[in-house]
């Protein structure tokens, strides 16, 4: 179609208004995706920080693992002509035992090892040695990024267990401002 058959409002535009809302217009929706994705982002830290701040979380996860692999069984069973659950007990085995397995390793191994490269070095300043009540290690890097948030503090150390060394400036921070921090009253903070 040529450009003078065209109505008014289809013709191109000059200047820096029409090329703003040129460039503005079509990628409405990706701006709106990234903004929504911002917000989203920052409003799932929040809850994830609460979540992970849960004493019991690395158990629910543990069970809800086990719940979608159960509904992956579920499926799996169902799909053949037999659907007796005798009939698929290596599959069965195999796929428990090694759910189970991944998170136990998860657990045991990559949560600890996590938690000492999250440990940081500094030994600069007053140790305190505290004892937290996690469940497992898993919690043991939200303790140790919560803390090092905190002014005063020079380092936070993962020693094994519950234990843990922080290592802060006593001209910053006290032992009481530091056992009043939130993360230490969630997971009952006491000095060793």
């Amino acid at each position: 179609m040529k450009q003078n058959k065209l109505p008014a409002c289809c013709k191109p535009q000059k200047g820096i208004k029409a090329g703003i809302l040129s460039g503005i217009i079509p990628h409405a929706g990706c701006i709106l995706i990234i903004v929504l994705a911002l917000i989203g982002v920052t409003a799932a830290n929040s809850f994830f920080i609460k979540f992970l701040s849960y004493k019991y979380y690395i158990p629910l996860l543990f069970v809800i693992s086990l719940f979608i692999a159960s509904i992956a069984a579920f499926f799996y069973i169902r799909r053949f002509s037999d659907k007796r659950i005798k009939s698929h007990w290596k599959y069965l085995t195999i796929l428990y035992v090694s759910v189970i397995t991944i998170n136990l390793i998860m657990i045991y191994l990559i949560f600890p090892y996590t938690s000492g490269l999250a440990s940081s070095e500094n030994t600069d300043g007053k140790l305190l040695n505290l004892s937290f009540e996690i469940p497992c290690s898993g919690h043991a890097s939200l303790v140790i990024s919560e803390l090092q948030a905190v002014e005063g503090i020079k380092s936070v150390k993962y020693i094994s267990g519950n234990d843990f060394e922080i290592y802060y400036n006593p001209e910053e921070i006290s032992e009481e401002e530091i056992l009043i921090q939130n993360i230490c009253k969630e997971f009952k903070a006491e000095k060793n």
